[in-house]
């Protein structure tokens, strides 16, 4: 397959949105877990709180149409802190200049940065070497949540308000376990206007370096495939064995997002 224009900007703004809508879609599966849910467009993207700490709190997509407002940003920022949240944005390297210079403006500071990959779907390709991995049943979203939480987390202790968290996303998601006799991993796939978005990914420290994360892209892969995306994407860190494992399943570096947050005093 060709591979894309880093330069895409129309791309990256379909990127942004399917994204954006996404976790629009998991604030709202989460209400019945967190109680004040809240969310306010901004700049072209999205603000969303879930809960202060929590992985679906902040903003994201902005300043993929063009210019924004300094008004606009302000009422962003004391969106987060009158929730008394940090406001954390993922920006886009793309982004307006508008944005790029509003947070250079200001005390923020950089959390971590995040390479967001594209691939292409075919609607002729053939998905296989999935074994071990399947959808999960109506009633182990329990059972997902904890395996995806303790892959991520390692050795530290599953915290039963993001197990909750976890677990209401599955009504906004797709959701895949990957067992040998046992659970080991398992992984998200959200798809918004016939982009397929791959999340969470996650296998126990045991069950590493055995091709699990491979399985749960092939996997999702063909779902995404059934149900008419043309495009997949993930977001992973730079040089990480996700990163890499991506790149195996040809997927390309579109471009970067810088998460970034702003403390109050």
């Amino acid at each position: 397959m060709p591979p894309f224009s880093t330069a895409d900007l129309l791309l990256a703004a379909r990127i942004e949105a399917a994204d954006a809508a996404n976790v629009m879609a998991l604030a709202e599966a989460s209400q019945g877990a967190i109680r004040h849910t809240a969310v306010q467009p901004v700049g072209g993207g999205v603000a969303v709180f879930s809960g202060v700490g929590s992985p679906m709190t902040h903003a994201m997509g902005i300043g993929m149409k063009g210019h924004v407002p300094v008004a606009d940003l302000e009422r962003m920022e004391a969106f987060f802190r009158d929730r008394g949240s940090s406001c954390l944005i993922d920006l886009s390297s793309l982004a307006d200049a508008s944005v790029i210079a509003f947070v250079q403006s200001r005390p923020y500071s950089l959390v971590e940065f995040n390479n967001v990959m594209v691939r292409a779907i075919s609607p002729h390709e053939h998905f296989s070497g999935a074994a071990g991995v399947r959808p999960i049943a109506p009633d182990e979203s329990r059972k997902w949540a904890r395996v995806v939480i303790e892959g991520f987390s390692e050795h530290l202790p599953v915290d039963d308000a993001m197990l909750a968290l976890m677990e209401s996303t599955c009504g906004a998601i797709e959701c895949w376990l990957a067992e040998d006799a046992v659970a080991v991993g398992g992984a998200a796939m959200g798809a918004q206007n016939n982009i397929a978005l791959l999340t969470g990914d996650a296998v126990l420290l045991p069950a590493r370096k055995q091709g699990w994360q491979r399985r749960l892209i092939q996997a999702r892969l063909a779902a995404a495939q059934m149900r008419g995306c043309d495009l997949a994407v993930a977001c992973v860190l730079p040089g990480s064995g996700s990163h890499r494992n991506y790149e195996r399943a040809g997927f390309q570096l579109l471009y970067t997002r810088i998460n970034i947050a702003r403390h109050w005093t």
